[in-house]
């Protein structure tokens, strides 16, 4: 392991690393520094491992459990001249990208003496910490999720011995009902935890050779953005990348703050009932996400369920069995190209983020309501 600083976005303190934060006294979002002492990238790389654990040398944490998170395949298919770059996240042990950084928050909470952590979730990022609590042993996950979270996932919860804590109302007030019951059990919640992102960092570690020119997050707390610009940004400066390519983020009808920030609009009638993953009003590093659209020339798109049920249609005839989320990200690809945004040529990297066999039912349901249209 490197060495690292945690350091407050808004007040510029230093905090000790030999206790869990997830935000500094003054409410400030925390992220992590290392000092990478003029090495290459290469250098650092485990390659006699493959997962996360090949990359051990970037992450905060002295020991990782033996588990295989990350290595999840590339397919590239060329659509309309653009060759797009489809990361298979959705294959992950928990079904999504998640496990990445739930991965690496319960190996340092574990690593710091927490027996117990609780996250607020709409379903994949409580699925990823009940998963790495239950087979890294000794920690207890509690999960706080929408009453109306699909009962697929809800399921899986309980089968991984989550204690699920249901809650009538949005993802906000969610994660109200969560910060007020934090206690003996750490917040290791992604909306803040600066570990997460750590973790879903090594998704851009694991795409570098693929070298493109647009990354495209669906973007509902963000973290799953900032940690691919993370990697990337220590690609470069570790000079395995020449140069930064474009985060373009997807947002859905309703939930759309940081693309409004940006001067970006839709006309929408209601909010996305589809885009549940990323159905967040308030992301909380919502700024540091705006920074990072524009210092690398990227841009927002907003999509409507319309526009996510027709891309999830045409991601399963590719044979990807997705979440909306993932469609809506894939959406906004296809709109970006339709603007002239992105152009043929062009080399995309697309997360699909989240598997569709937790929420079969809905899935079901949403094809029989295409059909009778």
């Amino acid at each position: 392991m490197m060495p690292y600083r945690i350091v407050c976005q808004k007040c510029g303190k230093t905090l000790p690393k030999d206790k869990w934060y997830w935000q500094d006294d003054c409410g400030g979002a925390l992220d992590l520094f290392f000092d990478f002492e003029e090495k290459r990238f290469q250098e650092l790389v485990d390659v006699k491992q493959q997962g996360i654990r090949r990359y051990a040398q970037f992450l905060p944490v002295q020991d990782l459990p033996f588990m295989h998170v990350g290595w999840t395949p590339i397919a590239s298919r060329v659509i309309a001249g653009v060759e797009v770059n489809f990361k298979l996240e959705y294959l992950s042990m928990g079904g999504s990208f998640k496990d990445r950084g739930a991965y690496v928050s319960v190996a340092k909470a574990r690593e710091l003496g927490a027996k117990s952590v609780l996250v607020d979730s709409s379903g994949n990022s409580g699925i990823g910490f009940a998963l790495m609590g239950l087979a890294s042993g000794g920690v207890d996950v509690h999960v706080f999720v929408p009453s109306n979270a699909p009962e697929g996932k809800k399921q899986l919860l309980r089968l991984l011995e989550a204690d699920v804590h249901e809650i009538d109302g949005d993802r906000m007030q969610v994660n109200k009902a969560a910060l007020e019951a934090e206690g003996e059990s750490v917040y290791v919640g992604h909306w803040w935890n600066p570990y997460f992102i750590e973790g879903v960092k090594t998704m851009a570690y694991e795409a570098q050779e693929q070298i493109v020119d647009f990354v495209v997050a669906p973007v509902g707390s963000g973290t799953l953005l900032l940690g691919l610009y993370k990697g990337y940004e220590e690609l470069r400066s570790l000079g395995a990348l020449r140069k930064m390519p474009k985060m373009v983020a997807v947002q859905a009808c309703g939930y759309a703050r940081v693309c409004e920030d940006l001067g970006v609009w839709k006309d929408c009638v209601g909010q996305s009932k589809l885009a549940e993953g990323i159905a967040i009003l308030e992301p909380p590093r919502r700024g540091q996400i705006v920074k990072a659209i524009k210092s690398t020339g990227g841009h927002c798109v907003i999509v409507d369920d319309e526009e996510i049920g027709l891309s999830l249609t045409e991601l399963r005839r590719f044979g990807f069995i997705v979440e909306p989320t993932s469609a809506a990200a894939y959406a906004a690809l296809r709109k970006s190209m339709e603007m002239g945004l992105v152009k043929p040529g062009n080399r995309v990297l697309l997360p699909l983020t989240g598997s569709g066999l937790k929420m079969i039912d809905e899935l079901v349901e949403l094809r029989k309501g295409q059909s009778l249209r």
